[in-house]
């Protein structure tokens, strides 16, 4: 009575606000967290079912553990013991079941690869660039749309796995209507996983309306050893319609010690301007192809970069061309350039297309340059000033 009495005057003396009164010590708070968690499970994998049976009847109650009716001395009417045995005795008429070990084991289906596709459509609206459509399906998606000063758009596409294994499929579709101006990235390197027999297969088009730009600035695409790989870009444009951008492929992982000796790559590059091909490059080879290893094809270096400019023909002049030549030579020459053998070289096939090609042993050091020839060859081709995308410096 003393114990109950104190208690009393201690749930009196206790503020009525439940915000004012005193809290509990945390190793209480965990206990009794600790309490309904316990208790939950119980209620959730069975073991509180025992209370139940003893609202049954006798008769539908099954023995428990160390009681009197499994020890040979049933409390319960004859009845209800044998129908308790009856119950737990092999059924005669039942079938007989094969041995697991006696069945032959047959190999599971494959899991079918992903799907994923993107479709993205921009338009002009009030001196403004504004996403009108985007619809995906897997995962492919659009993260960020962010409008900037100068009324570009600036897209930021990401595949949440991070790369791609054999059956995998990416369809990316991106349209911009006339005058819309947008910038494309993404925030991480795309890879290419080993494939045991079925290729990873990607497809990208790209189609920009009269007066358009587009910038197309992804990061490396890495493969892995024993990948196969096939991989198709396609970019339409309008006769007036500008671009540039770079595709980078990185064979192998050389900071895992890593080199890309087994697989296959197929690889087709192309921009075409009111449907003729400015520019068209097909790569199909084996890991072991005399193209990764010859001075005429790779010269046994690991990473190559494509940067195009393409833009109406008085926009790519002499100046741009002998620019982008002049920061090529200079890079090859300079100690970073050198120790990772870069070799590089620039050329205007057609009036209204500019090109060079990167080739060496460090993805960093030809992202480095890429991005040097896309600051430099912006002004012409898009009217302003390099800005780099803000993903980037996350």
């Amino acid at each position: 009575m003393p114990d109950r009495d104190r208690r009393a005057r201690r749930r009196r003396q206790l503020p009525r606000d439940p915000a004012d009164r005193p809290r509990e010590p945390r190793r209480d708070r965990a206990r009794r967290a600790a309490q309904r968690r316990d208790r939950a499970a119980r209620a959730v994998d069975g073991r509180h079912l025992h209370r139940r049976a003893r609202h049954r009847p006798a008769q539908d109650r099954l023995p428990r553990r160390g009681s009197r009716r499994r020890r040979g001395r049933p409390d319960a009417p004859d009845q209800a013991g044998a129908r308790s045995r009856r119950d737990h005795e092999p059924r005669q008429d039942l079938p007989r079941l094969t041995p697991v070990a006696a069945v032959p084991a047959t190999p599971a289906p494959r899991a079918a690869g992903w799907l994923a596709r993107l479709a993205l459509r921009f338009e002009a609206r009030e001196g403004a660039t504004r996403l009108t459509h985007n619809r995906h399906e897997g995962p492919l998606r659009l993260i960020k749309a962010l409008p900037l000063p100068d009324g570009r758009v600036q897209a930021v596409i990401v595949h949440p796995p991070g790369g791609l294994v054999g059956g995998d499929r990416l369809e990316l579709d991106v349209e911009l209507g006339p005058d819309a101006r947008v910038l494309c990235t993404t925030p991480g390197a795309q890879k290419w996983y080993r494939s045991p027999a079925e290729a990873a297969v990607a497809r990208t088009r790209v189609s920009v309306g009269p007066g358009g730009a587009i910038e197309w600035l992804p990061q490396p695409a890495i493969v892995y050893d024993r990948a196969r790989v096939e991989q198709s870009i396609d970019f339409v444009l309008a006769p007036d319609a500008r671009m540039i951008g770079w595709e980078c492929l990185v064979l192998g992982r050389a900071a895992m010690g890593e080199r890309f000796a087994t697989g296959a790559l197929r690889q087709r590059l192309s921009l075409s301007v009111e449907g003729g091909a400015r520019w068209a490059e097909h790569t199909a080879a084996d890991a072991g192809d005399r193209l990764f290893t010859s001075p005429l094809g790779w010269g046994g270096r690991t990473v190559s970069c494509t940067v195009w400019a393409a833009a109406p023909a008085d926009a790519l002049d002499d100046d741009l061309r002998d620019a982008w030549r002049t920061l090529l030579e200079e890079a090859c020459a300079s100690a970073e350039g050198r120790a990772a053998r870069l070799e590089a070289g620039s050329s205007r096939p057609t009036p209204g297309l500019l090109g060079a090609r990167l080739l060496a042993d460090d993805s960093q050091v030809v992202m480095r340059v890429a991005q040097s020839l896309w600051a430099r060859g912006r002004p012409a081709v898009l009217g302003a000033a390099s800005a780099p995308p803000r993903i980037w410096a996350t």
